[in-house]
Protein backbone atom coordinates (compact mmCIF):
# COMPACT_ATOMS: atom_id res chain seq x y z
CA UNK A 1 0.00 0.00 0.00
CA UNK A 2 2.58 2.71 1.19
CA UNK A 3 4.77 1.56 -2.68
CA UNK A 4 1.32 2.91 -4.28
CA UNK A 5 0.77 6.10 -2.47
CA UNK A 6 4.85 6.90 -2.73
CA UNK A 7 4.09 6.23 -6.91
CA UNK A 8 0.82 8.32 -7.11
CA UNK A 9 3.00 11.43 -5.52
CA UNK A 10 5.87 10.65 -7.64
CA UNK A 11 3.70 11.35 -10.67
CA UNK A 12 1.87 14.00 -9.60
CA UNK A 13 5.30 15.61 -8.68
CA UNK A 14 6.46 14.98 -11.88
CA UNK A 15 3.12 16.13 -13.79
CA UNK A 16 3.42 19.27 -12.05
CA UNK A 17 6.86 19.52 -12.63
CA UNK A 18 6.37 19.01 -16.30
CA UNK A 19 3.08 21.72 -16.60
CA UNK A 20 5.25 24.23 -15.07
CA UNK A 21 8.54 23.90 -17.61
CA UNK A 22 5.65 23.81 -20.64
CA UNK A 23 4.21 26.96 -19.08
CA UNK A 24 8.04 28.22 -18.85
CA UNK A 25 8.78 27.17 -22.57
CA UNK A 26 5.41 28.35 -23.48
CA UNK A 27 6.03 32.10 -21.63
CA UNK A 28 9.61 32.20 -23.48
CA UNK A 29 8.47 31.93 -26.82
CA UNK A 30 5.53 33.79 -26.40
CA UNK A 31 7.34 37.29 -24.87
CA UNK A 32 6.84 40.14 -26.66
CA UNK A 33 10.57 41.56 -28.48
CA UNK A 34 10.50 45.51 -29.33
CA UNK A 35 13.69 46.78 -30.57
CA UNK A 36 13.96 51.27 -29.97
CA UNK A 37 15.94 52.75 -32.37
CA UNK A 38 18.28 55.82 -31.75
CA UNK A 39 16.28 58.29 -32.95
CA UNK A 40 12.86 56.58 -31.25
CA UNK A 41 11.48 56.59 -27.81
CA UNK A 42 9.05 54.10 -26.79
CA UNK A 43 6.42 54.80 -23.95
CA UNK A 44 6.10 51.25 -21.86
CA UNK A 45 2.57 50.49 -20.46
CA UNK A 46 0.80 47.24 -18.05
CA UNK A 47 -2.42 47.20 -18.01
CA UNK A 48 -3.23 50.61 -19.39
CA UNK A 49 -0.78 51.67 -16.88
CA UNK A 50 2.11 53.96 -17.77
CA UNK A 51 5.36 52.51 -16.22
CA UNK A 52 8.04 54.51 -17.70
CA UNK A 53 10.01 55.41 -20.95
CA UNK A 54 12.27 53.24 -23.10
CA UNK A 55 15.52 54.96 -24.52
CA UNK A 56 16.99 52.70 -27.72
CA UNK A 57 17.96 49.21 -26.89
CA UNK A 58 16.40 45.63 -26.86
CA UNK A 59 13.45 44.76 -25.06
CA UNK A 60 11.50 41.28 -24.01
CA UNK A 61 8.12 41.62 -22.37
CA UNK A 62 5.68 38.94 -21.56
CA UNK A 63 2.58 39.97 -23.23
CA UNK A 64 -0.53 40.36 -23.20
CA UNK A 65 0.36 42.88 -19.91
CA UNK A 66 3.19 45.16 -21.59
CA UNK A 67 2.28 47.01 -24.32
CA UNK A 68 3.72 50.01 -25.71
CA UNK A 69 3.65 53.07 -28.53
CA UNK A 70 7.02 53.92 -29.91
CA UNK A 71 7.33 57.77 -31.66
CA UNK A 72 9.33 58.86 -33.30
CA UNK A 73 11.77 62.06 -32.60
CA UNK A 74 13.35 62.83 -35.53
CA UNK A 75 11.85 66.60 -37.31
CA UNK A 76 8.76 66.08 -38.79
CA UNK A 77 6.79 67.98 -41.67
CA UNK A 78 2.87 68.92 -41.31
CA UNK A 79 1.23 70.25 -44.08
CA UNK A 80 -2.06 72.80 -43.68
CA UNK A 81 -3.26 72.90 -47.47
CA UNK A 82 -5.57 75.50 -49.22
CA UNK A 83 -7.48 76.91 -46.60
CA UNK A 84 -9.59 79.77 -47.39
CA UNK A 85 -9.20 82.77 -44.86
CA UNK A 86 -9.96 86.61 -45.60
CA UNK A 87 -7.32 89.38 -44.87
CA UNK A 88 -8.24 92.75 -43.17
CA UNK A 89 -9.24 94.06 -46.20
CA UNK A 90 -11.74 91.47 -46.34
CA UNK A 91 -9.76 89.92 -49.75
CA UNK A 92 -10.08 86.01 -49.54
CA UNK A 93 -7.78 83.66 -50.73
CA UNK A 94 -6.26 80.76 -50.19
CA UNK A 95 -2.49 80.10 -48.23
CA UNK A 96 -0.74 76.92 -47.40
CA UNK A 97 1.76 76.07 -44.39
CA UNK A 98 4.21 73.95 -43.83
CA UNK A 99 5.35 73.52 -40.23
CA UNK A 100 8.33 71.64 -38.59
CA UNK A 101 8.10 70.03 -35.62
CA UNK A 102 9.52 67.32 -33.35
CA UNK A 103 8.23 65.20 -30.49
CA UNK A 104 10.50 66.07 -27.70
CA UNK A 105 8.06 64.08 -24.66
CA UNK A 106 5.49 61.34 -25.77
CA UNK A 107 4.57 60.92 -22.19
CA UNK A 108 3.19 64.50 -22.24
CA UNK A 109 1.63 64.06 -25.81
CA UNK A 110 -0.41 61.04 -25.07
CA UNK A 111 -1.47 62.49 -22.00
CA UNK A 112 -1.93 66.08 -23.96
CA UNK A 113 -4.28 64.44 -26.96
CA UNK A 114 -5.70 61.18 -27.58
CA UNK A 115 -2.97 59.21 -29.72
CA UNK A 116 -2.61 55.86 -30.00
CA UNK A 117 0.36 55.79 -32.73
CA UNK A 118 2.89 58.25 -34.36
CA UNK A 119 0.60 58.60 -37.07
CA UNK A 120 -2.34 60.51 -35.08
CA UNK A 121 0.41 62.81 -34.30
CA UNK A 122 -0.05 65.16 -37.11
CA UNK A 123 -3.62 65.04 -37.22
CA UNK A 124 -3.69 65.76 -33.38
CA UNK A 125 -1.80 68.90 -34.03
CA UNK A 126 -3.33 70.46 -37.44
CA UNK A 127 -6.46 72.51 -35.59
CA UNK A 128 -3.50 74.03 -33.27
CA UNK A 129 -1.98 75.02 -36.37
CA UNK A 130 -5.60 75.79 -38.66
CA UNK A 131 -7.47 77.95 -36.30
CA UNK A 132 -4.36 80.65 -35.79
CA UNK A 133 -3.78 80.85 -39.38
CA UNK A 134 -7.62 82.36 -40.06
CA UNK A 135 -7.10 84.66 -36.74
CA UNK A 136 -3.42 86.39 -38.05
CA UNK A 137 -4.46 86.67 -42.20
CA UNK A 138 -7.08 89.08 -40.35
CA UNK A 139 -4.41 90.94 -38.97
CA UNK A 140 -2.61 91.99 -41.88
CA UNK A 141 -4.20 93.46 -45.34
CA UNK A 142 -3.45 90.92 -48.90
CA UNK A 143 -0.82 93.49 -49.69
CA UNK A 144 1.23 93.32 -46.33
CA UNK A 145 0.60 89.01 -46.86
CA UNK A 146 2.20 89.26 -49.95
CA UNK A 147 5.12 91.43 -49.30
CA UNK A 148 6.15 89.68 -46.37
CA UNK A 149 5.50 86.30 -46.81
CA UNK A 150 6.84 85.46 -42.80
CA UNK A 151 4.63 87.60 -41.49
CA UNK A 152 1.57 85.43 -40.92
CA UNK A 153 4.20 82.38 -40.12
CA UNK A 154 5.41 84.22 -37.20
CA UNK A 155 2.03 85.17 -35.85
CA UNK A 156 0.99 81.41 -36.21
CA UNK A 157 3.60 80.00 -34.87
CA UNK A 158 3.85 82.68 -31.25
CA UNK A 159 0.18 81.78 -31.14
CA UNK A 160 1.17 77.72 -31.14
CA UNK A 161 4.44 77.26 -29.75
CA UNK A 162 3.29 77.35 -26.20
CA UNK A 163 0.51 74.98 -26.69
CA UNK A 164 2.54 72.59 -28.32
CA UNK A 165 5.41 72.82 -25.90
CA UNK A 166 2.85 71.67 -23.17
CA UNK A 167 1.91 68.81 -24.99
CA UNK A 168 5.91 67.64 -25.32
CA UNK A 169 6.34 69.08 -29.12
CA UNK A 170 8.66 71.29 -30.43
CA UNK A 171 7.54 73.72 -33.17
CA UNK A 172 10.25 74.60 -34.60
CA UNK A 173 9.20 76.55 -37.85
CA UNK A 174 6.27 77.63 -39.90
CA UNK A 175 6.51 78.77 -43.36
CA UNK A 176 4.06 79.97 -46.27
CA UNK A 177 4.37 77.08 -49.27
CA UNK A 178 2.04 79.17 -51.42
CA UNK A 179 -0.64 81.88 -52.08
CA UNK A 180 -3.73 81.40 -54.22
CA UNK A 181 -5.83 84.73 -55.26
CA UNK A 182 -8.74 84.59 -57.16
CA UNK A 183 -8.15 85.61 -61.26
CA UNK A 184 -9.50 89.00 -60.99
CA UNK A 185 -6.95 89.83 -58.22
CA UNK A 186 -4.31 88.65 -59.93
CA UNK A 187 -4.73 90.85 -63.12
CA UNK A 188 -5.01 93.34 -61.11
CA UNK A 189 -1.97 93.30 -59.17
CA UNK A 190 -0.20 92.21 -62.67
CA UNK A 191 -1.79 95.16 -63.72
CA UNK A 192 -0.25 97.41 -60.77
CA UNK A 193 2.83 96.40 -61.53
CA UNK A 194 3.47 97.00 -65.48
CA UNK A 195 1.82 100.71 -64.64
CA UNK A 196 4.61 100.92 -61.92
CA UNK A 197 7.30 99.87 -64.31
CA UNK A 198 6.17 101.57 -67.18
CA UNK A 199 6.03 104.97 -64.42
CA UNK A 200 9.33 104.19 -63.44
CA UNK A 201 10.45 103.82 -67.31
CA UNK A 202 9.02 107.00 -68.23
CA UNK A 203 10.42 109.23 -65.16
CA UNK A 204 13.68 107.84 -66.24
CA UNK A 205 13.46 108.76 -69.79
CA UNK A 206 12.66 112.37 -68.48
CA UNK A 207 15.48 112.41 -66.23
CA UNK A 208 17.50 111.40 -68.88
CA UNK A 209 16.36 114.57 -71.28
CA UNK A 210 16.67 116.98 -68.52
CA UNK A 211 20.17 116.02 -68.04
CA UNK A 212 20.91 116.03 -71.72
CA UNK A 213 19.14 119.55 -72.28
CA UNK A 214 21.35 120.44 -68.75
CA UNK A 215 24.77 119.24 -70.60
CA UNK A 216 23.22 121.21 -74.22
CA UNK A 217 22.24 124.20 -71.92
CA UNK A 218 25.94 124.06 -70.68
CA UNK A 219 27.66 123.69 -73.47
CA UNK A 220 26.51 126.64 -75.17
CA UNK A 221 27.45 129.11 -72.19
CA UNK A 222 30.86 127.64 -72.37
CA UNK A 223 30.60 128.30 -76.15
CA UNK A 224 29.47 131.54 -76.08
CA UNK A 225 32.05 132.81 -73.11
CA UNK A 226 34.70 130.94 -75.16
CA UNK A 227 34.38 130.91 -79.20
CA UNK A 228 37.44 129.10 -79.89
CA UNK A 229 35.71 126.33 -78.11
CA UNK A 230 33.45 126.10 -81.72
CA UNK A 231 36.64 126.15 -83.90
CA UNK A 232 37.43 122.96 -81.68
CA UNK A 233 34.59 121.56 -82.42
CA UNK A 234 34.40 121.92 -85.97
CA UNK A 235 37.98 120.26 -85.74
CA UNK A 236 36.75 117.04 -84.01
CA UNK A 237 33.77 117.33 -86.78
CA UNK A 238 36.09 117.39 -89.23
CA UNK A 239 38.40 114.36 -87.67
CA UNK A 240 35.21 112.14 -87.55
CA UNK A 241 33.83 112.91 -90.64
CA UNK A 242 33.77 110.27 -93.82
CA UNK A 243 33.93 112.87 -96.20
CA UNK A 244 30.25 113.16 -97.05
CA UNK A 245 29.93 116.10 -95.04
CA UNK A 246 30.74 119.41 -96.49
CA UNK A 247 32.06 121.85 -93.49
CA UNK A 248 31.70 125.69 -93.61
CA UNK A 249 34.21 127.56 -91.28
CA UNK A 250 33.36 131.43 -90.96
CA UNK A 251 36.62 133.30 -89.98
CA UNK A 252 34.67 136.69 -90.31
CA UNK A 253 33.65 136.57 -86.65
CA UNK A 254 29.81 137.82 -87.21
CA UNK A 255 27.36 135.71 -86.20
CA UNK A 256 24.41 134.52 -88.15
CA UNK A 257 21.99 137.75 -86.58
CA UNK A 258 24.11 140.21 -86.63
CA UNK A 259 24.28 143.09 -89.68
CA UNK A 260 26.52 142.06 -92.25
CA UNK A 261 25.92 138.17 -92.18
CA UNK A 262 25.28 136.20 -95.10
CA UNK A 263 21.22 135.60 -95.86
CA UNK A 264 21.81 132.47 -97.32
CA UNK A 265 20.98 129.51 -94.57
CA UNK A 266 23.28 127.13 -94.14
CA UNK A 267 24.29 123.83 -95.90
CA UNK A 268 22.31 121.21 -94.24
CA UNK A 269 25.49 119.21 -93.97
CA UNK A 270 27.03 121.84 -92.43
CA UNK A 271 28.31 121.32 -88.60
Amino acid sequence: MTDITLSEVDTIALAVGLAAVALVIWLLANRAKVTVFEWQTALLYRDGVYKRTLGPGKYRFFAPPHSWLVFDRRPQFLTVPGQEVLSRDALGFKITLVAEFEVEDPAKLVRAFPIGSQMEVANAIYPLLQIPLREAAATYTLDEIIQSRDAVPELVRAASIERLANAGIKLTKVAVRDIMVAKELRDAYAANAIAQKTSAAALERARGEVAAMRALANAARMAQGVPELMQLRALQAMQSSDGRHTVVFDFSGKSAGSPGASPFPPDEDAL
